[in-house]
């Protein structure tokens, strides 16, 4: 049987965030020398837990193992849905050659991918989030990039909130946790909220301890955000109401519009209903001079 270097296998769980899924279990698969291997393993989340299969593959010249793909399906706490979405791994040094960045993807960082939570890339400096309604031809789901152009500035962003953590909470965000943080009220007491990154409007959403969203008015009045960034926001949300009703007031019309072409006037209608008829007009017949 040909040796392996153990501590290399090892090292790809390390560098994913999952030591703890190299068990004796899988230990005792390589030992037995299998090409190819799939370990499955399970963990569990304050908000839902995920069932995993990481596939390994031997190479056929060192007799070394290496950590290709995993599979995930993680399971909402809330509504029970489950996702299933297979993570590749790129081993790969030297990543700036000329070629598309690959980013991999941490075991916590996947999860938080599939409840639905965006997630930061350092090497290519861009969030993904995933987009759950669209799904791939390799089953895999679709996602959405946000690069460093778009210009979502964690940093920036956090500035604008009575956080009291701050550094901390942009490392755990950029993993894509649903982070709990302290933020300091107006009155000088502290709040525990947790929090998630809001790309497309350039804010962080707030929830409360129940895990429902925190409305922009009580952000101002408490004074979790600033006020600069509270009355944007606000304005943003004002303008899209007015939009939406615009919208909807035009369908209505359109729809109204539609109706009325299709409806018979009054007098036809009551004739329709008598069981009338308008009567044919009689052609008449030129007589002979």
């Amino acid at each position: 049987m040909e040796s392996y270097d153990g501590n290399l296998t090892q090292k790809h769980f390390m560098l994913i965030g999952m030591k703890e899924a190299y068990d004796p279990n899988l230990i005792t698969k390589m030992k037995e020398g299998h090409s190819v291997i799939e370990h499955p393993f399970r963990k569990e989340y304050p908000d839902g837990k995920s069932d995993t299969v990481f596939h390994l593959r031997k190479s056929a010249t060192t007799g070394d193992y290496f950590l290709n793909k995993f599979t995930m399906s993680a399971q909402k706490a809330d509504s029970g849905e489950v996702r299933t979405h297979t993570f590749y791994l790129d081993h790969k040094k030297n990543v700036d050659d000329g070629k598309k960045i690959k980013d991999n993807f941490t075991y916590k960082m996947a999860y938080n991918f599939l409840q639905g939570r965006p997630v930061y890339h350092s090497k290519s400096e861009s969030w993904e989030r995933i987009k759950p309604k669209e799904k791939l031809e390799n089953g895999n789901y679709a996602s959405e990039r946000f690069d460093k152009a778009y210009g979502y500035d964690l940093n920036k962003v956090i500035d604008e909130y009575s956080v009291v953590y701050k550094s901390s909470l942009k490392e755990s965000l950029e993993r894509g946790n649903l982070q709990k943080e302290k933020f300091l009220n107006k009155d000088g007491t502290l709040d525990e909220l947790y929090v998630s990154p809001a790309l497309r409007s350039g804010s962080l959403i707030l929830y409360d301890q129940d895990k429902k969203p925190v409305p922009l008015d009580t952000q101002i009045q408490k004074g979790y955000i600033s006020e600069d960034l509270g009355q944007k926001l606000k304005q943003r949300q004002q303008e899209q109401q007015h939009k939406a009703k615009a919208e909807n007031k035009e369908t209505t019309n359109q729809s109204e519009k539609q109706e009325v072409g299709k409806k018979p006037s009054a007098k036809k209608s009551q004739q329709q209903s008598n069981g009338e008829s308008k009567p044919r007009r009689k052609s008449q017949k030129q007589g002979a001079g």
